[in-house]
Protein backbone atom coordinates (compact mmCIF):
# COMPACT_ATOMS: atom_id res chain seq x y z
CA UNK A 1 0.00 0.00 0.00
CA UNK A 2 1.40 3.42 -0.93
CA UNK A 3 1.81 5.48 1.70
CA UNK A 4 0.90 9.62 2.28
CA UNK A 5 2.71 11.98 4.20
CA UNK A 6 0.31 14.08 6.54
CA UNK A 7 0.49 18.08 6.61
CA UNK A 8 -0.92 21.11 7.63
CA UNK A 9 -3.29 21.04 4.93
CA UNK A 10 -5.03 18.25 5.50
CA UNK A 11 -6.37 19.50 9.06
CA UNK A 12 -9.10 20.96 6.77
CA UNK A 13 -8.78 19.03 3.69
CA UNK A 14 -9.17 15.77 2.47
CA UNK A 15 -10.72 12.18 3.49
CA UNK A 16 -9.92 9.85 6.22
CA UNK A 17 -10.71 6.48 7.39
CA UNK A 18 -9.33 4.75 10.97
CA UNK A 19 -8.73 1.23 11.04
CA UNK A 20 -7.23 -1.45 12.83
CA UNK A 21 -3.23 -2.45 11.75
CA UNK A 22 -3.98 -5.77 11.36
CA UNK A 23 -6.62 -5.05 8.43
CA UNK A 24 -3.90 -3.48 6.24
CA UNK A 25 -3.43 -6.72 4.61
CA UNK A 26 -6.71 -7.26 3.76
CA UNK A 27 -7.36 -3.95 2.57
CA UNK A 28 -4.49 -3.86 0.49
CA UNK A 29 -5.92 -6.80 -1.26
CA UNK A 30 -9.46 -5.99 -1.72
CA UNK A 31 -10.06 -2.29 -0.91
CA UNK A 32 -12.49 -1.19 2.01
CA UNK A 33 -15.72 -3.41 2.13
CA UNK A 34 -18.58 -1.36 3.12
CA UNK A 35 -20.13 -3.05 6.61
CA UNK A 36 -22.25 -2.56 9.36
CA UNK A 37 -20.42 -2.57 12.67
CA UNK A 38 -21.16 -4.49 15.93
CA UNK A 39 -22.50 -1.78 17.98
CA UNK A 40 -24.74 -0.54 15.24
CA UNK A 41 -26.78 -3.32 14.18
CA UNK A 42 -29.62 -1.66 15.55
CA UNK A 43 -28.83 1.75 13.92
CA UNK A 44 -27.98 1.38 10.34
CA UNK A 45 -29.81 -0.05 8.05
CA UNK A 46 -27.01 -0.35 5.20
CA UNK A 47 -23.59 -1.25 4.91
CA UNK A 48 -21.19 1.72 4.08
CA UNK A 49 -17.59 2.90 4.84
CA UNK A 50 -17.30 5.68 7.25
CA UNK A 51 -14.77 8.77 7.15
CA UNK A 52 -13.75 12.01 8.23
CA UNK A 53 -13.27 15.17 6.03
CA UNK A 54 -9.91 16.88 7.02
CA UNK A 55 -7.45 15.82 10.43
CA UNK A 56 -10.10 18.69 12.53
CA UNK A 57 -12.94 16.07 11.92
CA UNK A 58 -11.14 13.64 13.48
CA UNK A 59 -10.39 15.23 16.52
CA UNK A 60 -14.50 15.67 16.88
CA UNK A 61 -15.18 12.17 15.94
CA UNK A 62 -12.60 10.90 18.67
CA UNK A 63 -14.58 12.88 21.07
CA UNK A 64 -17.65 11.53 20.25
CA UNK A 65 -16.39 7.73 20.49
CA UNK A 66 -15.05 8.25 23.38
CA UNK A 67 -18.16 9.61 25.01
CA UNK A 68 -20.28 6.38 22.98
CA UNK A 69 -17.60 4.21 24.56
CA UNK A 70 -18.34 5.65 28.37
CA UNK A 71 -22.33 5.07 27.63
CA UNK A 72 -21.65 1.00 26.88
CA UNK A 73 -23.17 -1.49 28.79
CA UNK A 74 -20.87 -4.46 29.75
CA UNK A 75 -23.29 -6.75 28.74
CA UNK A 76 -22.96 -7.81 25.43
CA UNK A 77 -25.34 -6.52 22.82
CA UNK A 78 -27.41 -4.61 25.13
CA UNK A 79 -26.67 -1.51 23.62
CA UNK A 80 -27.75 -2.53 20.42
CA UNK A 81 -30.94 -3.15 22.68
CA UNK A 82 -30.94 0.17 24.42
CA UNK A 83 -30.85 1.79 20.92
CA UNK A 84 -34.28 0.43 19.64
CA UNK A 85 -36.05 1.64 22.99
CA UNK A 86 -35.04 4.88 23.73
CA UNK A 87 -36.61 5.17 20.06
CA UNK A 88 -40.13 5.02 21.39
CA UNK A 89 -42.15 8.00 23.52
CA UNK A 90 -43.82 5.23 25.43
CA UNK A 91 -40.33 4.19 27.57
CA UNK A 92 -39.88 6.40 30.74
CA UNK A 93 -37.21 9.28 29.98
CA UNK A 94 -36.39 8.79 33.71
CA UNK A 95 -35.19 5.67 33.51
CA UNK A 96 -33.02 6.91 30.47
CA UNK A 97 -31.81 9.56 32.17
CA UNK A 98 -30.91 7.85 35.19
CA UNK A 99 -28.87 5.41 33.30
CA UNK A 100 -27.04 8.44 31.77
CA UNK A 101 -26.37 9.85 34.93
CA UNK A 102 -25.20 6.53 36.45
CA UNK A 103 -22.06 6.21 33.53
CA UNK A 104 -21.41 10.00 34.44
CA UNK A 105 -20.50 9.15 37.73
CA UNK A 106 -19.74 5.27 37.26
CA UNK A 107 -15.79 5.38 37.22
CA UNK A 108 -15.97 2.38 36.11
CA UNK A 109 -17.63 2.90 32.58
CA UNK A 110 -14.82 5.91 32.60
CA UNK A 111 -12.02 3.83 33.01
CA UNK A 112 -13.11 0.87 30.57
CA UNK A 113 -13.55 4.00 28.38
CA UNK A 114 -10.09 5.42 28.57
CA UNK A 115 -8.61 1.98 28.54
CA UNK A 116 -10.61 0.94 25.37
CA UNK A 117 -9.45 4.48 23.79
CA UNK A 118 -5.45 3.49 24.94
CA UNK A 119 -5.76 -0.17 22.90
CA UNK A 120 -7.14 2.06 19.95
CA UNK A 121 -3.72 4.41 19.66
CA UNK A 122 -1.83 1.27 19.71
CA UNK A 123 -3.23 -0.59 17.33
CA UNK A 124 -5.32 1.30 14.79
CA UNK A 125 -3.93 3.69 11.80
CA UNK A 126 -5.30 6.36 9.65
CA UNK A 127 -5.64 6.21 5.60
CA UNK A 128 -6.53 8.85 3.24
CA UNK A 129 -8.98 7.77 1.06
CA UNK A 130 -9.49 9.30 -2.45
CA UNK A 131 -12.79 9.58 -3.26
CA UNK A 132 -15.27 11.99 -4.65
CA UNK A 133 -18.42 14.05 -4.02
CA UNK A 134 -21.15 12.31 -6.19
CA UNK A 135 -19.59 9.39 -7.26
CA UNK A 136 -18.51 8.17 -3.83
CA UNK A 137 -20.56 9.68 -1.55
CA UNK A 138 -22.43 12.79 -1.49
CA UNK A 139 -22.54 15.68 1.60
CA UNK A 140 -26.08 16.13 1.17
CA UNK A 141 -26.71 12.34 1.97
CA UNK A 142 -28.67 11.49 5.45
CA UNK A 143 -26.75 10.32 9.15
CA UNK A 144 -29.12 7.41 9.91
CA UNK A 145 -28.56 7.59 13.49
CA UNK A 146 -29.90 11.18 13.22
CA UNK A 147 -32.46 10.29 10.79
CA UNK A 148 -34.40 7.75 13.27
CA UNK A 149 -35.46 10.71 14.90
CA UNK A 150 -34.27 10.26 18.94
CA UNK A 151 -35.34 13.18 21.29
CA UNK A 152 -32.23 15.41 20.82
CA UNK A 153 -31.00 15.36 24.10
CA UNK A 154 -30.74 11.55 23.86
CA UNK A 155 -28.68 12.38 20.81
CA UNK A 156 -26.04 14.80 22.88
CA UNK A 157 -25.73 12.40 25.72
CA UNK A 158 -25.06 10.04 23.53
CA UNK A 159 -21.51 11.98 21.29
CA UNK A 160 -23.88 14.35 18.83
CA UNK A 161 -22.74 17.67 20.31
CA UNK A 162 -24.07 20.48 19.23
CA UNK A 163 -20.92 21.84 18.95
CA UNK A 164 -19.59 20.07 15.91
CA UNK A 165 -22.69 18.24 14.80
CA UNK A 166 -25.96 20.34 13.13
CA UNK A 167 -28.76 18.72 15.13
CA UNK A 168 -31.49 20.53 13.09
CA UNK A 169 -30.84 18.55 10.14
CA UNK A 170 -30.68 14.42 9.39
CA UNK A 171 -27.72 15.16 6.82
CA UNK A 172 -24.64 13.67 8.16
CA UNK A 173 -21.80 16.13 9.09
CA UNK A 174 -18.46 16.26 8.30
CA UNK A 175 -16.99 14.20 11.14
CA UNK A 176 -19.18 11.35 10.42
CA UNK A 177 -19.47 10.93 6.48
CA UNK A 178 -20.01 7.90 4.63
CA UNK A 179 -20.12 6.52 0.81
CA UNK A 180 -23.20 5.82 -0.73
CA UNK A 181 -24.55 2.49 0.91
CA UNK A 182 -22.93 -1.12 -0.27
CA UNK A 183 -20.18 1.35 -2.20
CA UNK A 184 -16.41 0.61 -0.92
CA UNK A 185 -13.41 1.50 -1.24
CA UNK A 186 -10.90 0.05 -4.61
CA UNK A 187 -7.49 -0.38 -2.81
CA UNK A 188 -5.92 1.74 -5.30
CA UNK A 189 -7.83 4.73 -4.24
CA UNK A 190 -6.11 3.99 -0.55
CA UNK A 191 -2.79 5.45 1.33
CA UNK A 192 -1.45 4.35 4.62
CA UNK A 193 -0.63 8.24 6.87
CA UNK A 194 2.23 8.47 8.38
CA UNK A 195 4.03 11.73 10.41
CA UNK A 196 7.85 12.13 11.09
CA UNK A 197 7.94 8.23 9.14
CA UNK A 198 5.51 7.00 11.95
CA UNK A 199 2.28 5.64 10.76
CA UNK A 200 0.87 5.28 14.70
CA UNK A 201 -2.15 6.72 15.85
CA UNK A 202 -1.42 8.03 18.38
CA UNK A 203 1.28 10.19 16.62
CA UNK A 204 -0.97 11.53 14.16
CA UNK A 205 -3.41 12.45 17.04
CA UNK A 206 -0.41 14.55 18.74
CA UNK A 207 0.52 16.24 15.26
CA UNK A 208 -3.59 17.21 14.59
CA UNK A 209 -3.66 18.24 18.45
CA UNK A 210 -0.47 20.76 17.64
CA UNK A 211 -1.63 22.08 14.53
CA UNK A 212 -5.56 22.28 14.79
CA UNK A 213 -7.32 25.72 15.77
CA UNK A 214 -10.02 23.81 17.33
CA UNK A 215 -10.21 24.98 21.05
CA UNK A 216 -10.23 21.25 22.47
CA UNK A 217 -10.95 21.96 25.96
CA UNK A 218 -13.98 23.91 25.64
CA UNK A 219 -15.32 21.51 22.26
CA UNK A 220 -13.78 18.16 23.08
CA UNK A 221 -14.51 18.09 26.59
CA UNK A 222 -14.79 13.94 26.59
CA UNK A 223 -11.50 13.84 24.42
CA UNK A 224 -10.09 16.83 26.30
CA UNK A 225 -10.55 14.42 29.65
CA UNK A 226 -8.82 11.73 28.18
CA UNK A 227 -5.82 13.65 27.29
CA UNK A 228 -5.56 15.07 30.49
CA UNK A 229 -5.84 12.46 32.39
CA UNK A 230 -2.84 10.11 30.47
CA UNK A 231 -1.09 13.85 30.65
CA UNK A 232 -1.03 15.04 26.96
CA UNK A 233 -2.09 18.19 27.36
Amino acid sequence: MNKYKLSTEDINKNYFHFTKKKNLSSINDKGLIPKIGFHAQAIEKTKKVFFVEGLDNLIYLLDCWINVCEKYPHIPGFFNIESVIMRYKWFPKSIIYAYFKYTEINKIHRFVAYKYFDNFLKNFTLLNINIRDGIDFSYEDIDQIKNKHYRKEYLIKAGYSPLYSDLESVKMDKWNMHTFSNHGVDKDKIKTCYINNSSSMFDILMFTIKNTNINIKDTCPVLFGYLKSRKLI
